[in-house]
């Protein structure tokens, strides 16, 4: 089921127990999902990428990780992790613990800002960085918290969660009852309900990560305007994305172009925010290509 049978692999990143998932020989290629630890709805992690995991395998060395505080990977040990630059720091810390890049990087939704982030400040890791989908990189408002607003269902329930996804699809055969139910036993650990009382109850979403966050990002362009990627970068994108709309991803597509030439564009039609899923068989060749084409110099 999923990716169990790879089996799951653990690691200490600076204190914090990390589960990953490893295939394949080649040149590294890391998979980052998307979400924000405490979500109460379903919450992401690496077996998002079921369907692109073994196909991807059969050219690369493919990794797929649960980032701080999701997944199986253990929560922040300290008050300044509730972060997206937390979150940051551990990506960075897995793949140091790795020892093995440059990376190739990719990463969904608020995980696209993650593998950016680390591309630019740890650019000694990263052999290309690819964004799927993020609003949380791209300029302009976030979406998340008005999707989320809309649910009709009660948080932390199956409807809630499958709602979500599907709303959040142009095509919703991805969404099926198995990953739906793979999610819910996540959202029900103890280490999740700890994570969900700490960002809601406690306020630390409201408080801290958010307000961070445009801090955070403010410095991303900035330092994006100014000197740019070094990194040959590719934005993955479905066109009919509702929470990371296209207008975005071409604005982000142009601030990088500038600094950075080798900077490509993959837009699909008929996919919304998981195009990776929805489109899988698509992404699966497109990131290949792209990763072989790095290697060439292209």
């Amino acid at each position: 089921m999923f990716l169990q049978e790879f089996g799951e692999k653990w690691v200490d990143v600076d204190g914090v127990r990390t589960r990953y998932f490893e295939a394949g020989q080649g040149r590294p290629v890391v998979l980052v999902h998307g979400g924000t630890k405490g979500d109460s709805s379903g919450g992401a992690n690496a077996e998002d990428f079921e369907l692109n995991f073994a196909e991807l395998a059969k050219k690369f060395r493919v990794i797929a990780v649960d980032r701080l505080g999701q997944g199986y990977t253990d929560n922040p040990r300290r008050d300044e992790d509730w972060t997206m630059a937390g979150a940051v720091r551990h990506l960075a810390g897995f793949l140091k613990a790795l020892g093995s890049g440059p990376y190739n990087l990719v990463g969904h939704s608020r995980g696209g800002y993650c593998v950016a982030r680390v591309t630019l400040d740890y650019p000694r890791l990263v052999e290309s960085c690819v964004m799927i989908d993020s609003n949380t990189a791209s300029p302009g408002p976030s979406r998340n918290e008005i999707v989320f607003a809309l649910n009709p269902h009660k948080a932390g329930t199956l409807e809630s969660s499958r709602w979500v996804y599907e709303t959040y699809s142009c095509k919703v055969d991805h969404v099926t009852p198995e990953w739906i139910a793979m999610k819910q036993k996540i959202t029900e650990l103890p280490k999740n309900r700890e994570a969900i009382a700490k960002m809601k109850t406690e306020g630390y979403l409201a408080t801290r990560f958010l307000p961070e966050l445009l801090s955070d990002k403010e410095e991303f362009f900035n330092k994006i305007e100014k000197d740019g990627f070094i990194r040959p970068v590719l934005l993955f994108w479905g066109y009919n994305d509702p929470t990371a709309p296209l207008t975005q991803g071409m604005d982000l597509y142009r601030l990088i172009a500038r600094k950075q030439p080798r900077t490509s564009m993959h837009i699909v039609n008929e996919a919304g925010h998981h195009s990776f899923r929805e489109r899988a068989a698509e992404f699966n060749r497109v990131i290949t290509e792209f990763v072989e084409g790095v290697g060439h110099g292209n």
